[in-house]
């Protein structure tokens, strides 16, 4: 068992299955899209501190700690990838 497992539980299908919306949202539209997760679930965006939350968890932050230019909108063959902070089932 990972230092991670013990903290959060394991990342298995199901918690990856919170991850992920349907097509592709770039960050500057998270705030009005459709946040159902393929496993049907609804996340809640918010913004604060000048940041955007998706069910708490910062996503599309551009800088973590020394890095300022973290990429926010990973294009893929099958829809974007965003950094987040912290797992949302956390």
């Amino acid at each position: 068992s990972s230092h991670t497992e013990k903290m959060f539980g394991p990342f298995d299908a199901n918690v990856c299955m919170l991850h992920v919306v349907k097509g592709k949202v770039p960050v500057s539209q998270v705030s009005s899209a459709d946040l159902t997760t393929i496993s049907g679930e609804s996340l809640k965006y918010k913004r604060a501190v000048r940041k955007d939350f998706v069910n708490d968890v910062v996503i599309g932050e551009k800088t973590f700690g020394p890095y300022n230019d973290f990429p926010v909108d990973v294009e893929c063959s099958n829809g974007l990838i965003h950094g987040i902070s912290l797992s949302l089932a956390s």
